[in-house]
């Protein structure tokens, strides 16, 4: 059950922005002013507000808690390691386009369950813009036996990860059968 929860947060989580960007583009294409449409908002729609907080509580905190988890897993050889994070960038941007064109609440409401169950099925919940933000990269790496797995790792070094040797020293949780998040040692 807890798997379960992990995910759907982690998800809600990478895919949240799309309804920030749609509500705060409400907020300043307006002539009233922004603080007048907060204030507004918050009277007239009080459990829109309420989901609309939930939300991002999640989207802040799930990434946050994953980073404080100990890790428990280890990873060994690899002989392919990419960095992978610009390879994210088109899908936010196609987040962005949409909830900037969703007419009003419903259509942006449809979207987004779609883009939620797309990603959750799709086991994609691993990115998240945050991660950038706390200068986490993601690695698409191939160990010696063939499998394909995503690192996503925060260096304190601030180097990229280019060569195998520089994986032993890392400490990883689980985030589904084949992503990784975790720090690497100096």
């Amino acid at each position: 059950m807890f798997v379960y929860f992990k995910r759907f947060s982690l998800t809600v989580s990478s895919t949240w922005f799309y309804v920030l960007i749609y509500y705060l583009k409400k907020l300043v294409n307006s002539e009233n002013g922004i603080l007048y449409n907060i204030i507004h908002y918050l009277i007239n729609n009080p459990y829109r507000c309420l989901i609309l907080s939930l939300g991002t509580i999640i989207m802040l905190l799930a990434p946050f808690i994953i980073f404080h988890m100990d890790a428990n897993e280890t990873f060994g050889k690899a002989k392919l390691i990419e960095l992978k994070d610009n390879s994210f960038i088109p899908s936010y941007l196609g987040y962005f386009f949409i909830s900037i064109n969703a007419g009003n609440y419903k259509t942006m409401l449809a979207y987004y369950l779609v883009i939620l169950i797309f990603m959750y099925f799709a086991g994609v919940e691993y990115f998240n813009p945050i991660f950038l933000l706390f200068n986490y990269h993601i690695y698409k790496v191939e160990s010696d036996n063939g499998v394909q797995c995503i690192l996503i790792i925060n260096c304190k070094d601030k180097n990229i990860i280019r060569e195998s040797s520089s994986l032993y020293k890392l400490k990883l949780y689980r985030i589904n059968n084949l992503t990784y998040i975790g720090k690497k040692e100096n």
